[in-house]
C-alpha cells in the first residue's frame, strides 16, 4: 500500500474512506483510467467493512436495492477471477426461518419481489428444510432460500479489492484523514488532509458511520446515525451447514474453515449521541415499524462527539485523527442470546466454543437504503454512504455506480433511483 509519504499534489477524483465502498469505487474509476486516490484515516476496512457478517444476498433486500445487488452479485463472480488469493468466496445460499407467523407472512410477501425481480428464490417445506439444514429443530414453517446467494470473507475481500485498485492505477493512503472539502466559486477544489492537500475536482464521501459527520460540517443535512452490531465466531467444527441463515435472534454463517459467524440477528445498539437528538424525528417511523429492535444506550459516546472539534479544513487536528477507529465493545447479553438460540435451533452445536467477539459500528439511515447521489449544494462532491448494514454484499454494485457519478456516466441511473439524496427531504 502506498502510505503518506506518497502525498500527490493533484489528482482527477479522492475517495473518503477505505471500506468496501470506497476502495470499490476507487477500483472502477482507476479501470476507468481516472488518477484516483484513496484516503483512509485508519488502514483498509478497518471498521465495518471487516467486522460484517459476510453475506452477499439479494434475497431479504428492499426493491429499492435489488437492481444493484443482482449487479454486484455480477461484479463478485468478476472479481473473484481477477483476485490472485482466496477470499473465501462462496455460493452458498441464504435460508430464511419461519419462526413465528409474522415471519412466515413476511417471508411468503417477499417472495413477490422475487417473482418481480426473476430470482431464484423458493420456499422450503419443513422436509426439504430438514435435509438442507441437517439436525435443525423447532421448524414448523415453510423456509425462504436463495440458492445463488454467496458469501465471502470480509476482511480478505476488502484488501483484495484495494490491491485491485492499485493494480489498475489508484493510489491507497492509509493513515491520511481528510479533515475537509476545498471549495472555489462553490465547488469542490480539493481536499485538506492531515499531512497536505491534494487539488481535485471530484470527492467521493464513502466514510461510513463517519459520513454523517464529515456532510454537516459542508452544510448538506445527512440524516445518518451509528448502530452497533456485535459478532462472535466460534471455533471450527465438522456440523456443515451449507446456507448462511437467518432468524429472529439468530445469524449464522459457515466460514470455509469450519468456523460459524454467529450474532443475534434483528437487534442492534443505537448510542445516543448528538446527532441522535438533530435527527430523532426522521426515524420515529422506522423505529416503529423497523422488523429490528433497536436498543437505545446513553454513553460516553454523546460526550466524546459533543465535545468534538469543528472538523473544518482549518489545519486543526479533527476526530478522524483523534479517533482512528470506530470500535464499540461488543453486547455480551446479546452474543449469551444468540448462543443460546443457536443451541436451541441446532443441538449440534450447542456445546461449541467461541473463538472471538467483536461489534462494528454500522451507517444506517431513516429508510435503511443507502445514498448514492451527488448533492447539488457542493458541485462535484459526490456521496455513497448509509448501506445500512447491507454494504458489503453490494459494495462492488454500490461503487460502480458511484464511479458512473463521477464519470458522468449514465450506466448506473436506472440502479440508483431510489436512492437519490433528494428523498430524504
Amino acid at each position: 500500500m502506498n502510505t503518506r509519504s506518497h502525498l500527490p499534489e493533484a489528482a482527477d477524483a479522492v475517495v473518503v474512506g477505505g471500506g468496501i465502498i470506497g476502495c470499490s469505487t476507487a477500483y472502477y474509476l482507476a479501470r476507468a483510467g481516472l488518477d484516483v486516490v484513496v484516503c483512509e484515516k485508519g488502514w483498509i476496512g478497518c471498521e465495518q467493512s471487516s467486522r460484517n457478517w459476510g453475506l452477499i444476498r439479494k434475497q431479504g433486500r428492499h426493491p429499492a436495492e435489488i437492481p444493484l445487488m443482482i449487479r454486484s452479485l455480477e461484479l463478485w463472480h468478476d472479481l473473484v477471477g481477477q483476485i490472485d488469493r482466496d477470499i473465501g468466496f462462496r455460493v452458498n445460499g441464504t435460508l430464511y426461518l419461519s419462526e413465528t407467523e409474522e415471519r412466515y407472512e413476511a417471508n411468503r410477501k417477499w417472495m413477490e419481489h422475487a417473482r418481480d425481480f426473476g430470482l431464484d428464490t423458493r420456499m422450503l417445506g419443513t422436509g426439504d428444510l430438514e435435509a438442507l439444514a441437517p439436525g435443525i429443530r423447532n421448524q414448523k414453517r415453510d423456509a425462504l432460500f436463495t440458492p445463488s446467494d454467496a458469501s465471502a470473507e470480509p476482511h480478505l475481500a476488502t484488501r483484495a479489492i484495494a490491491d485491485l485498485a492499485i493494480a489498475s492505477g489508484g493510489r491507497i493512503l492509509e493513515h491520511c484523514a481528510v479533515r475537509g472539502i476545498d471549495l472555489e466559486a462553490g465547488r469542490v477544489a480539493g481536499v485538506a488532509t492531515e499531512h497536505g492537500r491534494i487539488r481535485t475536482g471530484a470527492v467521493v464521501c464513502a466514510g461510513g458511520a463517519w459520513s454523517g459527520y464529515f456532510c454537516h460540517h459542508l452544510g448538506i443535512r445527512l440524516p445518518q446515525l451509528k448502530v452497533a452490531s456485535s459478532v462472535m465466531l466460534t471455533r471450527p467444527t465438522d456440523f456443515i451447514l451449507k446456507p448462511a441463515l437467518w432468524s429472529g435472534g439468530l445469524g449464522l454463517r459457515r466460514r470455509p474453515d469450519g468456523s460459524y459467524i454467529a450474532a443475534f440477528a434483528g437487534t442492534a445498539d443505537c448510542p445516543v449521541t448528538p446527532d441522535f437528538l438533530r435527527y430523532a424525528w426522521s426515524y420515529l417511523p422506522i423505529y416503529r415499524q423497523s422488523k429490528e429492535i433497536v436498543r437505545v444506550r446513553l454513553g460516553r459516546r454523546f460526550f466524546t462527539e459533543l465535545g468534538g472539534p469543528s472538523g473544518r479544513s482549518d489545519g486543526r487536528r479533527t476526530p478522524y485523527e483523534t479517533e482512528r477507529v470506530l470500535d464499540p465493545a461488543p453486547n455480551a447479553d446479546l452474543l449469551g442470546r444468540a448462543r443460546k438460540r443457536l443451541g436451541q435451533t441446532f443441538p449440534d452445536l450447542a456445546d461449541i466454543r467461541i473463538s472471538r467477539t467483536w461489534a462494528g459500528m454500522i451507517d444506517t439511515m431513516p429508510d435503511e437504503l443507502p445514498v448514492i447521489d451527488e448533492p447539488s449544494a457542493v458541485p462535484g462532491l459526490v456521496i455513497s454512504t448509509g448501506y445500512s448494514g447491507h454494504g458489503f454484499g453490494i459494495g462492488p454494485g454500490a461503487g460502480r455506480a458511484t464511479a458512473d457519478l463521477v464519470l458522468g456516466k449514465a450506466d448506473s441511473s436506472a440502479l440508483i433511483g431510489g436512492l437519490s439524496f433528494g428523498r430524504l427531504a
